[in-house]
């Protein structure tokens, strides 16, 4: 059996490795350098293809050991294709095009090589703009291999000191860097899983002889992963996991690029991610489970292929991947891991067919309040003598039967493709559900209440949605909320709201819609008033009201060193929408950093002195002014 198992993972190896080949055999061996400390050994805070919380992480995130200003080198000869300056996001950004139709990618960065950071701020005074996005002249600013490109640093939405560093192919997906071998990063450290799960895929399905997602911690055996004991499934079973990848010398969690799913031997899921396109990064939302990371914090990867996927990457025994287990089939699962330099892991356990029964010898549960599973409603009611509980439907009132029992609790189920329910009856209670609608993916669709109305587009969903909304005085804070679903759908784009306030308000035009699934932490949404009523769209499902915010941003100046004028702005609320600083009048760069909340002025003739009338302007989103005047 070792002998068997050693065999597979060989040739596995083999398979993946000429799978990942493919997309780089157009580009010669040791094309490039490695952009940073070229010299020594480096680590990496972040590999391609990481699970992050919106998207997949593109490129190598690599270490400079928390300072900033080392030397970025051009990893092959090319020229200049883009610069990117932004508050957020790559923050200070070169693109360099290579003779062999790729383009690599230098972000995060604190300074430009000088001909390039003249040219920038000369574009920004242009544009008299901070964040500009410039594309020069073909061969306008050509550069060697190994030449100087700028320093690296800290900038944009970057955590912490760093280079971020990609290759991309010719239609600007990314490619993996660490498939290039890099000598600068060693790793010889194969995959670390934690958990497995499995998820009932429809209303008829079973794990242990319940319905939902249950998760199972996995056993270190040598280099293995196993499950001591044999689960108990039927139907169609989903199965996720748990795990992370890690390279020598670095405590971080990186991603990992191919995974593979056998039932007894045969291949039933593959995924491989040698290329990434960033037209097609929210899919993550969907790769992921977002409603377990949602309710867990921990960001499993699917194996099997959900409705709505869009994600290229997969291959699949049938259309989705499932696992179908019958009530006598036994299966024997084993899950292939493999990073960037071939290091592999393999997890082994066991599934056996049970067909479902009314009772369970596995302890429920229960949660507190109904639970949505994708087509499925669960509900739980202590166990009785009459084990129903009575649905109120469109169609008239419906007795439900308990699906199962531990004995102490009962679970029922009811297929929201039938009909929504309004209400339920329990033993002792009543509960209103609030379901008003289904609205499918990929068609418009709109539905409309007595105070508020949505609306949503062709691609704002990723897979049919039952809408539970409510508009309503929330006691605890007083304010009124509009309430859609509880934040753990993911949704591909944004919905369109128009709402009719049911509260009283001194004036409507100083309040701006705000998302409060925190209250303690308001996120500015906006909208725009017609009549008595706003409009605005929401890319998360969730909670939101009306709040008022005429509180100005607030500027503080620090000292003025090197004929450079500093402040921090700051505001408590709707947050900083821009600023402008002015010069006798005439426009003055202020670079930002918005981690720091700080903004600092740059001269285009930087022997020019700082002297004359200052003027600064800060707005923040609700359009409340701060000015700050200074004679220098």
């Amino acid at each position: 059996m070792k002998l068997n198992k050693y065999a597979l993972s060989i040739l596995l190896l083999c398979l993946t490795s000429s799978l990942a080949l493919a997309q780089y055999d157009d580009i010669d061996e040791n094309y490039y350098d490695f952009p940073i400390q070229p010299d020594r050994t480096n680590y990496l805070s972040g590999s391609m293809g990481e699970l992050r919380a919106s998207h997949f992480h593109a490129g190598l995130d690599i270490k400079t050991n928390g300072r900033e200003g080392l030397n970025v080198y051009a990893s092959a000869d090319g020229y200049v294709s883009r610069i990117r300056v932004a508050t957020g996001g790559y923050g200070n950004c070169i693109y360099i095009a290579h003779p062999n139709g790729t383009t690599t990618v230098y972000a995060h960065l604190q300074k430009f090589d000088p001909i390039l950071a003249k040219y920038v701020l000369e574009k920004q005074y242009e544009n008299k703009s901070f964040d500009v996005n410039l594309f020069p002249g073909r061969n306008q600013f050509p550069f060697k291999k190994g030449e100087v490109i700028g320093l690296s640093g800290n900038s944009g939405s970057s955590g912490g000191p760093h280079l971020h560093f990609e290759i991309r192919n010719s239609k600007q997906e990314v490619l993996d860097p660490l498939r290039f071998k890099f000598d600068q990063i060693k790793d010889k450290i194969a995959p670390i899983a934690q958990r497995v799960a499995l998820k009932t895929m429809d209303i008829n399905s079973r794990v242990n002889g319940k319905f939902g997602r249950f998760e199972f911690i996995l056993q270190r055996r040598g280099n293995e992963y196993v499950l001591p004991d044999t689960i108990e499934a039927y139907g169609n079973i989903g199965i996720e996991l748990w795990a992370h990848d890690k390279l020598d010398g670095a405590p971080n969690k990186n991603g990992i690029p191919i995974t593979v799913l056998k039932n007894n031997g045969n291949t039933l899921f593959e995924q491989d991610i040698e290329k990434l396109s960033f037209s097609l990064q929210k899919n993550i939302l969907i790769h992921t489970n977002y409603q377990a990371q949602r309710e867990t914090r921990r960001r499993y990867n699917k194996l099997y292929i959900d409705d709505g996927n869009g994600l290229g990457f997969y291959e699949s025994e049938d259309e989705h991947g499932f696992l179908r287990v019958s009530d006598t089939s036994k299966h024997a699962m084993e899950i292939n891991l493999v990073d960037s330099y071939g290091n592999q892991r393999n997890i082994f356990f066991n599934i056996k067919g049970s067909s479902p029964t009314p009772n369970t010898n596995v302890r429920i549960n229960p949660y507190d309040h109904p639970y949505v599973q994708d087509n499925t409603l669960m509900l739980f009611d202590k166990k009785n003598d009459e084990n129903k509980i009575v649905l109120s439907t469109p169609d008239g009132s419906k007795e439900v039967e308990a699906a199962y029992t531990d004995g102490r609790t009962n679970v029922f189920l009811w297929d929201l493709k039938s009909s929504l329910p309004l209400e339920v009856a329990y033993t002792n209670k009543k509960e209103e559900l609030y379901f008003g609608d289904l609205v499918p993916a990929g068609s418009q669709h709109s539905f409309l209440s007595d105070t508020y109305s949505l609306k949503f587009g062709k691609r704002t969903l990723f897979d049919t949605v039952y809408i539970q909304s409510k508009h309503a005085v929330d006691k605890a804070t007083g304010w009124e909320i509009l309430e859609v679903n509880k934040d753990n759908i993911p949704l591909k784009g944004s919905i369109e709201v128009e709402l009719q306030p049911i509260l009283s308000y001194d004036s409507l035009r100083d309040y701006h819609i705000y998302q409060v699934n925190n209250p303690k932490y308001p996120a500015f949404i906006g909208g725009e008033w017609e009549g008595e009523k706003i409009r605005f769209g929401f890319s998360s499902f969730g909670k939101f009201t009306l709040l008022k915010d005429k509180e100005a941003p607030t500027i503080k100046q620090r000292p003025v060193r090197e004929n450079v004028i500093s402040f921090i702005i700051r505001d408590n609320l709707s947050g900083v929408k821009s600023y402008k600083a002015t010069i006798d009048g005439k426009w003055l760069l202020m670079n930002y950093d918005k981690k720091r909340n700080l903004i600092w002025s740059e001269r285009l003739n930087k022997s020019k002195p700082l002297t004359g009338e200052f003027a600064l302007t800060v707005t923040d989103y609700a359009g409340n002014e701060q000015i700050f005047q200074l004679k220098l």
